[in-house]
């Protein structure tokens, strides 16, 4: 079975750039029986992940008028002769489908969600969303959550819908015997709580001079001149808090990997529900207690796994890290235990992911 998967413009689809979905796709990919049958359409990169696999697209925004349309142009021009039977995949492009539709024909389309489809071009209204259901043969979310908010307000059953988590293989690298770190990986803005995570340091770092607290990100651009006042005021009240305080800026995502292996606990305090948490899975998979708030994807990765604090705030948070910091037993516990019923292992997930693809396929093809 041949399946080609189209990104998003925005993703870079390298490892020093990867995000979070291009980091979904890398990983699925590289453990799925149908690797040699895959190819990722993305915007052109230099030495891509999976370069076997992945076939780069130069944009002309403006003949298209957008870069995803472009992409979209350019995969149908260069598979215009080939008249072969095969799945094709959209990533988090919702609005893309009714232009597909139209243009390819007869292919089994899958959508894959990464965020809220409320909140998304092409599926905020309920009316666009059962356009999609009707239309499309599959459609794959990362959490429980982003199915919810999918048919909210839609009474249609279907067996179309799909949940197949981000995944990562548990790290035997990551120590046993990890040393006093304590990180923040993530955009540094204001919904992903990085204020909290600051305020909540400075009344703790003071009392425990032997651990280390790190800040890992930035607000979302690469450059330093692109610094907006928020990230440069959270940077600098955090490297003022004190010696044991470290800002590491962007760094890629086998780097972050690197010092989960050896970091003790990782903070994700999003405001905002977040679709899935790809962060904390990698801080679980590295053996760190990971402490999150109580919203959206969190809620399942984190549970029984970590700390879940309600409605988070920069007192709860700290009150949580004395206690913790306090008693280096009961963060080895939790350690110990966070891999109890680890659902995310990569290779059982894209076991699960082909399955459903080779469903979707034969049920295209077949009835």
């Amino acid at each position: 079975m041949k399946i080609d998967i189209i990104l998003p413009f925005k993703e870079n689809f390298t490892i020093s750039k990867a995000s979070a979905v291009s980091t979904s796709v890398k990983n699925s990919i590289t453990f799925s029986s149908y690797k040699d049958d895959i190819r990722v359409y993305g915007q052109f990169v230099q030495s891509p992940m999976l370069e076997n696999n992945f076939i780069g697209i130069k944009t002309n925004k403006f003949i298209h008028f957008s870069n995803n349309i472009s992409i979209i142009k350019n995969y149908l021009k260069l598979n215009s002769s080939k008249k072969e039977k095969k799945l094709i995949e959209v990533h988090n492009r919702p609005y893309l489908i009714k232009y597909l539709l139209k243009k390819i024909n007869p292919n089994p389309i899958v959508l894959y969600f990464h965020n809220d489809p409320t909140k998304m071009k092409g599926s905020i209204s309920t009316k666009d969303r059962e356009y999609i259901l009707k239309n499309v043969s599959g459609l794959v979310f990362v959490s429980q959550f982003l199915k919810d908010k999918f048919l909210e307000g839609i009474n249609i059953k279907s067996s179309k819908l799909f949940v197949i988590p981000n995944s990562l293989n548990i790290n035997k690298n990551a120590l046993l015997k990890k040393r006093k770190k304590i990180l923040f990986v993530g955009r540094i803005v204001e919904e992903k709580g990085v204020d909290i995570y600051v305020n909540a340091i400075k009344k703790v770092a003071d009392k425990f001079p032997e651990w280390e607290f790190l800040l890992i990100g930035n607000s979302g651009s690469r450059k330093k001149i692109f610094k907006n006042n928020f990230e440069k005021k959270m940077v600098s009240k955090f490297l003022n808090i004190g010696p044991n305080t470290k800002y590491l800026g962007f760094i890629s995502n086998n780097e972050v990997l690197k010092i989960m292996e050896e970091s003790s606990i990782l903070v994700v305090p999003s405001l905002w529900e977040e679709p899935f948490g790809l962060t904390a899975i990698e801080g679980i998979a590295n053996r760190m207690l990971v402490i999150g708030n109580n919203v959206g994807g969190l809620i399942d990765i984190i549970s029984n796994r970590g700390i879940l604090i309600k409605k988070i705030d920069e007192e709860k948070l700290s009150k949580k890290l004395l206690e913790l910091l306090s008693d280096p037993k009961q963060i080895i516990k939790i350690q110990k235990k966070c891999l109890d019923n680890y659902i995310y292992s990569q290779d059982k997930v894209s076991l699960e992911q082909d399955l459903i693809r080779k469903n979707i396929f034969n049920k295209f093809y077949n009835d």
